[in-house]
């Protein structure tokens, strides 16, 4: 499973010290960003200040945990890209909004394509509604025998990996989980700012009380 990550999503985990979180919730498989987003993690908070410790706990990321991924054109990036947005690869380069989430769909895409099972982690609706879009185009291809056979594209938000990191025990206790959730809700306005309208503390995700 390779999971792929728009800048929303892991900003809000860097920026909250919540990377054992993060990691845990994707059952420790590798965080994928293309290039386009590690570009925005290291350029957005100069912007943004309530970003700058995100970037630094990126540089500080471990290793095996982190793959940045080249954006470099490939032949099925840009069939992707002309399948997808219309225009060649070059043309979306120059279109620097919202390139780490287009470049996220594209990669996922491309992996999808060759076989692999895909999460794309976008929190921004638009980029919800292009990814959605994909995934009905590429199961219904498959359907009519035209698509990969074994690939298939998925998508979750930042409640999607905070409910898996619950589920895993990953927070020490509601209150620490309520604690980073609050954090998180006033970084940007992707997250209800009541937590519980997410429905996170109800029982599951969190385990039943012991009588």
């Amino acid at each position: 499973m390779a999971y792929i990550f728009d800048t929303g999503p892991l900003f809000k985990f860097l920026a909250t010290d919540c990377v054992p979180q993060l990691i845990s919730a994707i059952g420790g498989s590798t965080v994928v960003v293309p290039e386009a987003v590690d570009f925005e993690i290291h350029d957005t908070p100069d912007r943004r200040p309530q970003f700058r410790h995100a970037r630094d706990v990126w540089k500080k990321f471990p290793p095996r945990f982190r793959d940045v991924i080249p954006d470099s054109p490939s032949e099925e990036l840009r069939r992707c890209c002309n399948r997808v947005f219309g225009i060649d690869l070059e043309t979306l380069y120059r279109h620097k909004k919202d390139l780490g989430e287009n470049m996220m769909l594209l990669h996922g895409l491309s992996r999808a394509h060759a076989g692999e099972k895909v999460v794309l982690i976008c929190d921004d609706q638009g980029g919800i509604a292009k990814a959605e879009e994909q995934i009905r185009v590429l199961r219904h291809r498959q359907h009519l025998g035209t698509g990969p056979a074994e690939g298939s594209l998925s998508y979750a938000k930042t409640t999607s990996l905070l409910h898996w990191a619950i589920e895993v025990g990953s927070f020490k206790s509601q209150e620490h989980f309520i604690k980073k959730y609050n954090m998180m809700a006033e970084l940007d306005e992707a997250l209800p700012k009541k937590v519980k309208d997410t429905g996170l503390t109800k029982r599951p995700p969190w385990p039943p009380v012991d009588h």
